[in-house]
């Protein structure tokens, strides 16, 4: 399996050298309270507020309400079911409390005792140019010991060693990973971003026992973990052949709304997973949209005609397929919106 690679933002990004040219020096506010007497009513005010609210309710009734102004002939008020779609989830992973400070000593002396200390612990595998990037970054030599003790070092470059120090990464955690055979599925920065998002071993174990390392990113991995997703939807999703048909953030959001593979399921076999996007789908499903209510709308082809929100609408107002028609051979569906449908729709009904 590719191990997952360290992109920090820039495919140009390279850390090793960043780390090489580092080493080589290159008054109290009182808001008080209003008086008591400023807040008493007074005969003035209380005549203004009657007054507005007698010329509000003329205005009101001489232009018949509020459809009076759209021209419906009706001086009925249709009420139209305000419809917001669900919003789906946000997919941020959540922020994970800080790990612990690995307890190494800061170091002590000039560089020249730091080399020395380097060459009487034998660490001669570093040129001195990693020597001193670890020396400017602050890694202390018992850090890199105790990495040469789990027989970990020939698994990281100097650079990577310098990033899981300072990223707080234990020597523990990396011997956890190598226990597991996880040292060859993630890269350095894999295993950061796993270890300071909580994300432990025994997880990965069972993402490995159901085949699934291979098919998410270390990043998908972190957001499913904290996510709550439970590998048996993931197992769900495979099994129905939908894992390349979203991306782990959309397979999050669908979890966490509650929409089952079977719906997913109907919906592919309508044909409709090509035209709507999965925060539609999940709008849909959150809205009870039915899959026959589409159909109607596709066999008509009224599909591409309104957003997802606009069909949400429609439905949750009972419009019918039907009445589009008739809008359609009047000429007047083209120059409506979905909210004016609705309107016409409950105006004559």
């Amino acid at each position: 399996m590719q191990r997952t690679k360290y992109n920090p933002g820039n495919d140009d990004f390279d850390l090793d050298d960043y780390l090489e040219a580092k080493a080589a020096g290159e008054e109290t506010i009182d808001y008080g309270l209003p008086n008591e007497e400023q807040h008493k009513p007074t005969m003035k005010r209380n005549l203004l507020a009657i007054g507005f609210f007698v010329l509000a309710a003329a205005i009101w009734g001489f232009v018949g309400g509020p459809f009076g102004f759209f021209g419906f002939g009706n001086s009925e008020t249709a009420e139209i079911s305000e419809v917001i779609p669900p919003l789906p989830p946000a997919v941020n992973v959540p922020e994970a409390p800080p790990a612990p400070a690995v307890n190494y000593p800061d170091i002590e002396g000039g560089y020249l005792d730091y080399l020395q200390q380097f060459q009487e612990q034998n660490l001669t595998m570093f040129s001195n140019s990693a020597i001193q990037a670890f020396y400017n970054t602050g890694v202390p030599i018992q850090y890199i010991k105790d990495l040469e003790g789990a027989g970990l070092l020939n698994d990281f470059s100097y650079s990577a060693i310098i990033g899981l120090y300072n990223s707080n990464v234990p020597v523990s955690y990396m011997v956890e990973m190598q226990n597991a055979g996880f040292l060859d599925d993630f890269s350095y920065s894999a295993i950061i971003g796993l270890y300071n998002s909580n994300v432990p071993t025994s997880y990965l174990n069972e993402m490995q026992e159901a085949r699934f390392l291979d098919d998410f990113s270390y990043s998908a991995i972190i957001g499913l973990y904290n996510s709550n997703v439970t590998i048996t939807y993931l197992q769900q999703m495979r099994e129905a052949d939908f894992l390349d048909d979203f991306s782990y953030s959309a397979i999050i959001g669908l979890y966490n709304s509650n929409v089952t593979v079977g719906y997913l399921n109907d919906m592919k076999q309508r044909g409709f997973l090509d035209d709507f996007s999965y925060s539609a789908i999940i709008g849909l499903y959150s809205s009870n949209v039915s899959i026959n209510y589409l159909t109607d709308l596709q066999q008509n082809g009224y599909l591409d005609t309104f957003s997802y929100s606009g069909i949400i609408g429609l439905y949750s107002n009972n419009v019918p397929v039907e009445f589009l028609a008739e809008l359609d051979q009047r000429n007047l569906l083209d120059n409506m919106n979905y909210s004016e449908v609705i309107g016409a729709y409950l105006t004559d009904n």
